[in-house]
């Protein structure tokens, strides 16, 4: 009988067969090597820059702690100045009107002596303002103003005092935008971490489809904290 037309083992088109199947299965691994690569190369740049940027969020993090440590002790100074102005401005007050009181009591007398002794005696404000009441009739009409609440009647240490707390509660201001740019920057820090944990975990896994999704979750979590991060205030000395 004859078989010219079965294909016999180990014939051409067996052999070809063969080979044609090698060759896919070359090129399949060849093409889960090449896609695994690309997933590799992406996760190895968004890892490089993660740890760029967590160094860069730590550093600018501790240079707006440190800034706003400086501004709550400049803030503190501040306020204890102004307190300390507040207080001898009040002594000045008090001692001024019982200058001016004893004035009124030697005018009334009609002591003219003791009344050119207590105005050589009086401080050049308190002498411009006691004047300045005079011509405004403080003599004539009890509702003038008197020397104390005269505008002429400026006193150093309130100056003093009032800029003192303008001061501290502009350094109070900056040490509250200080100390949440610091915060801001904490978090990017365990963000970026986040970033590097699941990016270099997700290499120790065999599995195609685990590795893409922490490699997903890796460079989604990049994305977000790089965003937050060109909006942040960068810290300049």
């Amino acid at each position: 009988m004859s078989t010219t037309g079965a294909t016999q083992p180990g014939s051409v088109g067996s052999v070809s067969s063969d080979h044609d199947g090698m060759l896919r299965r070359i090129l399949e691994l060849v093409e889960k090597g090449r896609s695994r690569g690309r997933l590799e190369l992406v996760v190895a740049i968004v890892l490089s820059l993660a740890t760029l940027s967590s160094t860069w969020c730590g550093y600018q993090s501790s240079q707006w702690g440190g800034e706003q440590s400086s501004s709550h002790m400049a803030a503190d100074t501040a306020e204890r100045k102004a307190a300390e102005s507040t207080i001898v401005a009040l002594q000045r007050r008090t001692q001024d009107g019982l200058v001016v009181l004893e004035m009124w009591r030697a005018m009334r007398a009609g002591d003219t002596a003791s009344v050119e002794t207590i105005r050589a005696h009086m401080n050049v404000v308190l002498r411009t303002a006691f004047q300045a009441s005079i011509d405004g009739g403080i003599l004539t009409n009890p509702e003038a103003q008197g020397p104390l609440q005269r505008p002429e009647y400026r006193l150093e240490e309130e100056a003093e005092a009032a800029v003192m707390r303008e001061d501290a509660k502009r350094l109070k201001n900056e040490a509250s935008i200080a100390g949440r740019a610091a915060g801001q920057y904490v978090l990017l820090t365990l963000m970026f971490a986040s970033v590097l944990f699941f990016g270099g975990i997700g290499g120790t896994f065999a599995d195609r489809r685990i590795r893409t999704v922490l490699a997903g979750i890796a460079v989604l979590l990049f994305l977000v904290a790089a965003s937050m991060l060109v909006r942040l205030p960068v810290y300049g000395g």
